[in-house]
């Protein structure tokens, strides 16, 4: 038997529409749809300046696409690079958040700190 069959056999018809049919069945993309509901969800808890909501949804929904199409084998390198680069630039705006949530937390200590000093000043 020839060596090359079993490299020949993959470039066949039959076995690309095997891959295509094994990545359109119905449930097939729930991780993915799962994903993208979640981002759409972060980007209104996001909008909404909650953000702590929105930085859960953001991981979530990355966590959901990233594992989707690392796990197919059927997904060109194309299609997973321009997923990085979606993932990357999410994950960037969650830094973003974590910043806004650590400045706005010391922003409420140091307005409670001078409502403190105020509050004594008035009673001297």
């Amino acid at each position: 038997m020839d060596s090359n069959i079993g490299a020949h056999a993959a470039m066949t018809p039959i076995n690309e529409n095997v891959c295509l049919s094994a990545c359109t069945s119905k449930d097939d993309f729930d991780k993915l749809k799962q994903g993208l509901t979640l981002l759409e969800q972060a980007k209104v808890y996001d909008h909404n300046r909650d953000y702590y909501a929105a930085i859960r949804h953001y991981r979530d929904g990355v966590d959901y696409l990233m594992d989707e199409f690392m796990s197919r084998a059927c997904a060109n390198e194309q299609s997973k690079e321009y997923l990085r680069i979606k993932c990357h630039k999410i994950l960037n705006r969650v830094d973003i958040l974590k910043k806004l949530i650590k400045q706005q937390e010391h922003e409420t200590i140091q307005e409670a700190i001078n409502n403190d000093e105020q509050q004594k000043e008035s009673e001297n």
